[in-house]
């Protein structure tokens, strides 16, 4: 039998300590690269939620109130069937009203619907108040007794919702009467 006796002066590999030192700088190089780049993807994640978060905290600032909802029942067309809404802003930030809607709960009709008031019925400033008339006359839809009686008087309940830029909505139910 013949044995063979091995030199190990004369083999050619990388030590165990060298290739563990490469591969070491291998990983610490790729993993730096996507920590780094994990790092800038959760940073730009919290901005977005830090932006998003001020104008969530914005819309629940938001309140408005319905001071007072006044329809012109003994007055003569064309002023008789205008819709008076007094309203007020009692949260901690400006109001911009974009819409006002009016419907008839008994029948679901939609009796007014107006997108943006006039500008100056629109804003409403902390701790301040405005009035928005709605005009019934560009209706077409009220028969000549208007509010006092008929189809749209007393007994008929109405929801009268306010749209804000916001995207927040506030809605009252009011009934017209006799004066």
């Amino acid at each position: 039998m013949m044995t063979q006796k091995f030199d190990f002066k004369k083999r050619r590999a990388v030590s165990n300590i060298i290739g563990s030192l490469i591969v070491l700088a291998i990983v610490a190089s790729v993993g730096s690269v996507i920590l780094f780049q994990g790092l800038n993807q959760i940073n730009a994640f919290n901005y977005d939620l830090t932006l998003h978060q001020e104008e969530r905290v914005n819309e629940l600032r938001e309140d408005i109130i319905f001071e007072h909802v006044r329809f012109d029942p003994n007055v003569a067309l064309p002023d008789g069937d205008n819709l008076h809404l007094y309203l007020a802003n009692i949260g901690t930030v400006d109001t911009t009203i974009v819409s006002v809607t009016v419907v008839k709960i008994q029948s679901q009709e939609l009796i007014f619907s107006r997108v943006v008031p006039a500008a100056d019925e629109a804003y409403i400033a902390i701790e301040d108040h405005t009035e928005i008339i709605l005009d019934g006359a560009m209706l077409g839809v009220f028969p000549d007794d208007v509010w006092s009686g008929g189809l749209y008087g007393p007994g008929f309940n109405y929801k009268v919702t306010v749209g804000t830029a916001k995207g927040n909505f506030f809605s009252t139910i009011v009934e017209p009467y006799n004066t």
